[in-house]
């Protein structure tokens, strides 16, 4: 199936995280993460999302080494039931 892909990069000031997920916010705060995203999005000719895949460059408010986090989602099965399988306990992590 043919896609377009759609790409980019920006620079979000306050990084956090949820149990649902990421949290953005459009200005910086004080002891906040923060730092760019690079991004790909492809699109199916029915205007629907086939993947995303984004690089977080994590940045230290104090400094120091940058963490980095790769996200990668694969979108099918449009219309149908979902099933979320949770990653094995070894897989999950909390210390960043």
């Amino acid at each position: 199936m043919k896609t377009t892909l759609h790409s980019g990069t920006v620079t979000v000031p306050k990084l956090g995280e949820r149990q649902a997920g990421m949290t953005f916010g459009a200005e910086k705060e004080d002891f906040t993460w923060g730092g760019p995203i690079t991004w790909k999005l492809w699109v199916g000719p029915d205007n629907l999302p086939r993947r995303f895949h984004a690089i977080i460059r994590f940045t230290r408010p104090e400094g120091g080494d940058a963490e980095t986090m790769t996200m990668n989602i694969i979108y099918r099965g449009w219309g149908t039931p979902v099933k979320i399988t949770a990653p094995p306990e070894r897989l999950i992590t909390d210390d960043w």
